[in-house]
């Protein structure tokens, strides 16, 4: 049997080795200056298994450390306040949608907005949108690929001296 004894937050291995949660590990991370590192990292794109990499710990740690520390949850899910509205609008104009365009006239006599026309559009959903959620969301399945990643070998012609191409 690899534990021992359950000492602190640690299991202990017979060896001495730490084993699991490192004890004091994410004091480091609750700093001013640590939380800014896990801000920094996720908004520029850094997904929640490359935040632990980066901390060195599993990404299963992390996950532990977003449910004890709020601070540490907020830090890491920063990117989810700006992404979130983001991918919806793209979504959004994958998948098409209707808008309701209301036209508003300044009524002369009593100096009031009256609603003068309702109108119901019908957005046509956008390819590219497509494309782009797909290749990001599916990754491997919509990748772009060439020819030439299917394998097999092409031949160019030598130009021989003097024939012009």
């Amino acid at each position: 049997m690899s534990v021992l004894r359950r000492g602190g937050r640690a299991a202990v291995r017979a060896d001495g080795r730490k084993i699991g949660l490192v004890k004091g590990k994410y004091n480091e991370w609750l700093t001013e200056d640590g939380l800014e590192r896990l801000r920094d990292a996720s908004l520029s794109g850094g997904s929640r298994e490359e935040i632990a990499a980066m901390i060195g710990i599993q990404p299963k740690t992390l996950r532990q450390w977003e449910k004890r520390f709020p601070e540490i949850r907020a830090a890491v899910g920063a990117a989810d306040v700006v992404r979130n509205p983001v991918e919806k609008a793209l979504l959004k104009r994958a998948v098409g949608y209707t808008a309701t365009e209301i036209t508003r006239q300044l009524n002369s006599k009593t100096g009031e907005f009256e609603t003068v026309k309702i109108v119901e559009k019908q957005v046509m959903p956008s390819t590219t949108a497509q494309i782009f959620w797909l290749k990001n969301r599916c990754g491997y399945e919509w990748e772009e690929k060439s020819s030439d990643e299917k394998g097999g070998v092409v031949m160019l012609p030598e130009l021989l001296d003097g024939e012009e191409g």
